[in-house]
């Protein structure tokens, strides 16, 4: 009995395939992603510009992510569009080396974004049926918490780049291949897992998609999601506390660092005490953190902050991604993936001018309240369906 608890309880190898996979390619990816506005102002592209291309890659990617995730769980293939998204956004990237003009760029952008929408909703389907149902929120956590050691590596390796070939960012983008590649040789390892043959009796709600369940679920986040703006905003009040712009790298890597760390620990809390209760505590907390920041008047408080805001991350990223595998059904995950992320994706540009326009108007301290105030009401309204549901004997 114990043997067979313990084979239950251990990641796979597609979870962990899968895991570097997403560390090698954020390691390619945040390479260059910090010095591309550096880059693009120094061939004169203007801030409306540089506005431009990240908003048509990001929007192209959250639209077609439902797509791609309609179109894994149809012809019921998940590798061959984790090869194709992975493999498109780590091609991609060398052209930076050879860009003499904004449009190269915005090429490369929008080919990278495709590759994440191509990839994700199929990712996290093969992540979910790849394992036991009941460490759905250990292996999410795990996954999550790869991708962060991506995102802190990489603007390192870029600074050793950097420092070694006097600042030339051209060779930074050729190099970020390098990584990039050895994410694909790791798809190679993953298996292909027969849907019809996953767990379906661990699935707390049939026909997910179409259930309140899901429907209702997916309403509380975009609504949190309202409150949710870009991470730029953040930066922001650490500047106006009077954090040194030098330090605005090692701020960054200390909140990946707590992202890291916190993931693998509440997704694998969520299998225990259950993942709806996860969930109302990261909307409390991250309502919490908000107002600390509207509050925050000194560099000291920031950074604590920062550190705690990257706990957020693993109250939610991981978690949210098992609470799908738990109430949508295997041959339908990857859309539930798709239009969750096209939602959370699609939300983010009006919560950034509703932050930016409040911040603009009223200064930053209401910015960050209200931003508070749309994770309470994500949590009222995520709470009272849940009521109802238990009273109604559907959980």
């Amino acid at each position: 009995m114990n043997k067979e608890s313990n084979s239950k309880s251990r990641l796979t190898k597609n979870v962990i395939f899968l895991g570097l996979v997403s560390m090698f390619t954020d390691l390619s990816s945040q390479m260059i992603y910090p010095l591309i506005p550096e880059f693009l102002s120094s061939m004169g592209a203007t801030k409306t510009i540089i506005g431009l291309i990240e908003g048509i890659a990001e929007s192209t990617a959250s639209v077609l992510r439902a797509v791609f995730g309609r179109l894994s769980d149809k012809i019921k293939k998940r590798k061959l569009f984790i090869y194709l998204g992975y493999g498109l956004s780590a091609l991609s990237k060398p052209f930076l080396f050879f860009a003499h003009t904004w449009i190269t760029v915005l090429g490369v952008r929008f080919s990278d974004r495709i590759g994440k929408a191509a990839r994700t909703p199929a990712r996290d389907a093969l992540i979910s049926t790849s394992i036991d149902p009941s460490i759905k929120g250990k292996a999410f956590g795990f996954h999550r918490a790869m991708d962060r050691v991506g995102a802190i590596g990489g603007p390192l390796l870029a600074l050793l780049v950097l420092s070694v070939t006097n600042r030339n960012l051209r060779l930074v983008f050729l190099f970020s291949v390098v990584p990039g590649l050895i994410a694909l040789i790791f798809i190679k390892f993953t298996k292909e897992v027969n849907i019809q043959d996953t767990e379906t009796g661990n699935v707390q709600v049939k026909k997910g998609l179409k259930s309140p369940g899901f429907i209702w679920f997916f309403i509380s986040v975009i609504i949190f999601q309202l409150g949710n703006s870009s991470n730029s905003f953040l930066i922001l009040k650490a500047r106006e506390t009077g954090i040194d712009v030098k330090m605005i790298p090692v701020i960054w890597i200390v909140y990946n660092i707590f992202c890291t760390i916190s993931s693998p620990i509440f997704g694998t809390l969520s299998d225990k005490v259950g993942r709806r209760y996860v969930i109302y505590i990261s909307f409390i907390y991250y309502s919490l953190i908000y107002l600390l920041f509207a509050f925050a008047g000194s560099p000291v408080y920031v950074w604590f902050l920062f550190a705690a805001y990257g706990v957020y991350y693993g109250l939610s990223e991981g978690v949210y991604r098992a609470y799908i595998a738990d109430i949508v059904e295997p041959e339908n995950r990857a859309t539930a993936y798709g239009i969750f992320n096209t939602g959370v994706g699609l939300a983010l540009f009006p919560a950034s001018m509703i932050m930016g326009f409040v911040w603009d108007i009223y200064g930053s301290r209401a910015a960050f309240i209200l931003s508070a105030l749309f994770s309470i009401l994500a949590f009222i309204i995520f709470s009272i369906v849940n009521m109802v549901f238990r009273y109604k004997g559907k959980y």
